[in-house]
């Protein structure tokens, strides 16, 4: 689904709207702290996060390979490897400008969310990225859970 799509898409019940825009605010919290068991729960079992592009650090981006990551054991090292090892769990992103739409059936949506990311490794914060995510969502056992994540860093 394009990002038009997103923005232009049939709105949720306000139910479920809130409850999607607490799973992204869960997201932000327990990968920035790191918190290997409770960022995996947030994904359904074959769910993924994709890095679609590459910007180095110098420019704003984090230096590390355009990726897909896929399942829990996948989604745990991508966590290990970067936000504990690499970044020392001192980055924190705000996510904002959410957006939802329904998806094609009442256990599917789709959104879009600003990133702004800061790092606070050599002190005081500053702003390390800027980026868009794209989500897919799916309801299972009648929770939502994130299907698909996936983050363009700017710049292009």
């Amino acid at each position: 689904m394009t990002w038009g799509e997103i923005l232009d898409g049939p709105r949720l019940p306000p139910s479920d709207d809130v409850a999607l825009r607490t799973l992204i605010a869960r997201y932000a919290y327990v990968a920035d702290a790191g918190d290997l068991d409770r960022f995996t729960a947030l994904f359904t079992e074959d769910g993924t996060w994709t890095r679609e592009n590459s910007p180095p650090a110098s420019q704003g981006g984090s230096g590390l390979p355009q990726e897909t990551k896929r399942g829990e054991q996948a989604l745990r090292a991508m966590i290990q490897s970067s936000i504990i090892d690499r970044f020392n769990r001192k980055f924190r992103h705000q996510m904002t400008d959410v957006v939802l739409t329904a998806g094609a059936d009442t256990d599917t949506a789709h959104g879009l969310s600003r990133a702004l990311i800061t790092d606070w490794r050599d002190g005081a914060g500053k702003i390390a990225m800027n980026g868009l995510y794209t989500w897919r969502f799916q309801r299972v056992a009648g929770e939502w859970k994130i299907a698909s994540a996936s983050v363009r860093v700017l710049p292009e």
